[in-house]
């Protein structure tokens, strides 16, 4: 049994690096992070047939695995490691990026005691605009008229992008559950938005360690980020992070990636608001889009405990203003 699950990791990844653009790029990522973390087999899944060579997780991954992501009692182990697979498969219907870190004592595609599992689904296929299309998420129109300064390069964001989903599961490997158990709405949107900032903190160092003058690429996407809470976008909004890391004097031009890792830990205390932040963060953001007339009620389905908060005028103006500030570059 154990041949013929090493057969199919084998050819899933042979399979992987011809069907994925820039399968050489990533390829190469993939073999410095297995060498930094000797422990975790790291498998990229490139569509839901890919993901189907490896269901039931009970079997390919053994039948004592169990999710690292999201605490839970012995008695949900098998639910939450079915509810995963679900999760996996739609991500990858859809075309998300997710990694999700599985403790695997007895798999049966490695010898490893953990696995993370990977999607992508970039569109960079789709030409040179690729990303810039895919991460500003406007129209061709609008898409036109921004500036060539702030396009993004396909490979620099496929690069990015393989940095932010694996650094979720060195998160979980290294600090334990990303998501506690709780009876609070709103502490697992923050918990959340907490691991996506977590993981943009290590991509940005990351970016800047192969590019120390790649600080245009992160401007860029803060840029993107910012536009897109026009359009409910709340759990990837990391714009402050962004360009406070491309404004640092010190950069870190290591590649060992456990030293990035740790460096990327120490910034996250200083750049991840405490929940009292994040829920006055989603207060004001409700104010603003309103003042916009944008529809807010997918808002405070979220969020509901917050609808009768207020924000004071001060911290609408300022959001306000950096989210003008954004659309002036597209518009």
């Amino acid at each position: 049994m154990r041949s013929l699950m090493l057969f199919v990791l084998m050819f899933l990844s042979t399979y992987i690096a011809s069907a994925q653009p820039n399968s050489q790029l990533i390829g190469e990522q993939l073999s410095i992070y297995r060498e930094a973390y000797p422990k975790i087999e790291f498998v990229l899944l490139n569509s839901t047939e890919d993901f189907d060579q490896l269901t039931p997780l009970t079997g390919s991954l053994g039948k004592d695995l169990s999710n690292v992501d999201y605490e839970h009692p012995d008695g949900l182990r098998v639910t939450l490691v079915e509810a995963q697979e679900y999760r996996i498969a739609l991500q990858l219907e859809h075309g998300n990026g997710t990694a999700t870190l599985f403790k695997t004592p007895n798999s049966q595609i490695s010898n490893k005691p953990y696995t993370c599992l990977i999607t992508l689904g970039l569109p960079l296929h789709e030409g040179d605009l690729a990303a810039t299309r895919f991460i500003y998420d406007i129209s061709d129109e609008a898409l036109k008229s921004l500036p060539e300064s702030y396009h993004l390069d396909n490979q620099d964001f496929m690069a990015y992008s393989v940095d932010h989903e694996i650094f979720h599961c060195i998160d979980a490997f290294t600090n334990g559950y990303l998501y506690p158990r709780t009876k609070d709405l709103i502490k697992p949107h923050y918990d959340r938005a907490r691991a996506e900032l977590r993981s943009e903190i290590f991509s940005a160092i990351a970016h800047l360690s192969r590019q120390p003058d790649g600080k245009r690429f992160l401007k860029s996407l803060a840029i993107a980020r910012t536009v897109n809470l026009l359009s409910g976008d709340v759990e990837h909004y990391t714009s402050d992070a962004l360009n406070n890391l491309a404004e640092r004097s010190e950069q870190n031009t290591r590649t060992n990636m456990r030293a990035l890792a740790k460096e990327s830990m120490r910034l996250a205390d200083h750049h991840v608001p405490s929940y009292a932040e994040y829920k006055q963060f989603i207060v004001t953001l409700w104010s603003v889009l309103q003042g916009y007339g944008i529809d807010t009620g997918f808002l405070f389905s979220e969020y509901p405990e917050l609808a009768l908060e207020n924000s004071s005028p001060e911290q609408i103006k300022a959001m306000r203003n950096t989210i003008n500030a954004a659309l002036s570059v597209i518009h």
